[in-house]
């Protein structure tokens, strides 16, 4: 059993010890955020004999959700002696789960895909083409930004009535959203926002599947809740019941996404939209030197939306705060990269290396790296750069997850068209763009289509050697899912099987790129496949597939003796030297 005193300061022990139904902690930067939060899980069942798997935890990045699970884990292991059933994820992996339990409330089979934005982008291009526009037309961009912006704010096109236009074009993007979600929906695939609405839609629509799934949950937890939206704290109130416990944890001084719909006043007003809720306030910094928080505090001061508070340490006084104003941004990542080569090489690692693993450049927007890469290249310091090109977005990587999405779901005809002709099988641009409008004539998905052509059950004006070219793609491809029937347990071999078969190591190997290993990365997400099944054993490969589309920035990083380059947003709550 913890001893929760000895282990926590005097606010965290109230934090993690309170009795109360509604809880709002506020906790300034650096002040053990998380460790209460895992605590808190661990006082609920050590403590208040609550079971496991009747408390839900909301994290708000895929990496913070499984950090809390396993320290969460650890923690009820000493209590329980047995591993507990924790629900701890994000509000979409938590939706993903949902919907794949309850796929037959919305007409969708549990192996629907979920598009990233990769995926979003090539669909509205593919609809914009369909209204007579190109993929770079301004009318392109306008008209995906309508659509995000609306789902953002939970609103479908069938919920928008237009008597008079309101701007330029706006009965065009309504038409743009309604083919972009028909369009979705013919390929079996959900979007990030979809996966919130849905689940929304279910539990606001069916008392029974609401009353199901609140009745599984007496304590919800939120992580990160100064940055919760809208919908998704509609999602949560769906989720509670009358004698709910509802627990959450945030700083409006940290809000950072409101670009993206996150509601201050959500956190501002939780008093109001839960009367007689106690307020906890952690104030002592455990990660930063007092100037640091003196800069910090008299900065944030000017914050008129806030919880007030000032953050303290009883750290060190530490180095003064440098500041350096350069005329040009290449001046600029100069001077930062000789000042990150003067302190890696006064801290050296047991090796006698230069250590730049501690160290980071933040910035405001992705396109500002190039300088610092060109300057930090001309040292020779090694450098990683995070919330820009992941793993799971590499070319290579992003051509074999669509290979796998087909043999799950062949409705997806944005993963069709991305391997179609990768390797190159002489099926260009003109004849995907047949198959496009054919298949939709024959109101059948692209692959589907296909299939019936080269079984010769339909008529196409496509040359032979298209035809032909086809034929072997779609054959071993319907050889490897029925192989995947059988021997379930090698999913990995199996697949690096068609892999070969398709050429495509032969064809990455003559486009290697110098700087870009890409058959070690192929063959690394053939270990994250067999890892996955060896770690999720009651898992599906459609819920790795899932689970892939839904990592985000962070989930990328690890150590290594390198500079970490990354956006503010990605480095949230992450810890630097």
């Amino acid at each position: 059993m913890p001893n929760y005193e000895s282990l926590l300061n005097e606010r965290q022990l109230e934090a993690v010890t309170t009795h109360s139904q509604f809880v709002r902690i506020v906790a300034g930067a650096g002040s053990g955020k998380t460790r209460v939060l895992t605590y808190r899980i661990s006082y609920l069942i050590s403590d208040m004999k609550v079971d496991p798997s009747r408390i839900l935890a909301i994290a708000f990045t895929n990496k913070v959700a499984n950090e809390m699970k396993q320290r969460a884990s650890k923690l009820v292991f000493d209590i329980l002696g047995r591993m507990p059933i924790l629900s701890i994820s994000t509000f979409h992996s938590f939706c993903a789960r949902f919907l794949r339990e309850e796929h037959k409330a919305f007409s969708y089979p549990p192996g629907f895909t979920i598009f990233d934005e990769d995926d979003q982008k090539q669909l509205f291009g593919n609809v914009a083409s369909e209204l007579g526009y190109k993929k770079k037309d301004p009318f392109t961009k306008e008209a995906s930004r309508y659509v995000n912006s609306q789902k953002t704010r939970g609103i479908y096109p069938e919920n928008i009535n237009i008597s008079k236009e309101s701007f330029k074009d706006e009965k065009k993007f309504v038409e743009f959203y309604l083919m972009y979600e028909q369009a979705k929906a013919a390929c079996n695939a959900l979007d990030f926002d979809d996966l919130l609405l849905y689940t929304i839609r279910i539990l606001e629509n069916r008392p029974d599947i609401r009353a199901k799934w609140a009745g599984r949950f007496d304590h919800i937890l939120v992580d990160e809740f100064q940055d919760t939206n809208d919908v998704q704290f509609r999602l949560m109130r769906l989720l509670t019941k009358p004698d709910t416990s509802v627990y959450v944890v945030g700083d409006p001084d940290q809000t950072i996404y409101t670009w993206r719909g996150a509601n201050q006043s959500l956190i501002l007003n939780f008093d109001k939209t839960y009367p007689g809720a106690k307020t906890i306030i952690l104030n002592e910094n455990y990660r930063s030197t007092k100037k640091i928080l003196a800069a910090a505090n008299k900065l944030i001061a000017y914050n008129k939306k806030r919880v007030a508070k000032d953050l303290y340490t009883n750290g060190l006084d530490g180095e003064d705060i440098v500041t350096n104003c350069q005329p040009k941004s290449e001046d600029e990542a100069a001077w930062v990269a000789k000042r990150i080569y003067d302190i890696a090489n006064q801290n050296k690692d047991a090796n006698g290396e230069p250590n730049y693993r501690n160290i980071a450049i933040l910035y405001r927007s992705s396109y500002m790296t190039r300088s610092f890469e060109m300057a930090l290249k001309n040292r020779r310091i090694p450098y990683r750069i995070y919330g820009g090109l992941r793993f799971y977005e590499r070319m290579e990587v992003k051509d074999m997850l669509a290979y796998f999405t087909l043999l799950v779901n062949p409705l997806d005809n944005i993963a069709f068209e991305r391997v179609i002709n990768v390797p190159s099988r002489g099926i260009g641009a003109s004849s995907i763009d047949r198959i496009r409008q054919n298949s939709k004539a024959n109101n059948l998905c692209e692959y589907e289509y296909l299939k019936q052509v080269t079984k010769g059950n339909l008529e196409s004006a496509l040359p032979s050697r298209v035809i032909n070219a086809a034929k072997e793609f779609i054959g071993i491809l319907e050889e490897t899912k029925n192989d995947l029937r059988e021997n379930v347990e090698i999913y990995s071999s199996t697949l690096r099987k068609m892999a070969e078969r398709l050429g495509y190591f032969d064809y990455i190997t003559e486009e290697e790129d110098p700087e870009e290993d890409r058959v070690s990365n192929v063959n690394a997400l053939f270990d994250d496949i067999t890892n996955y099944i060896s770690d999720n054993p009651d898992s599906t490969f459609e819920e790795y597939l899932q689970n892939v589309a839904l990592l985000s920035g962070q989930d990328d990083i690890n150590d290594g003796n390198y500079v970490s380059l990354m956006t503010i947003h990605v480095a949230k709550g992450l810890e630097f030297d």
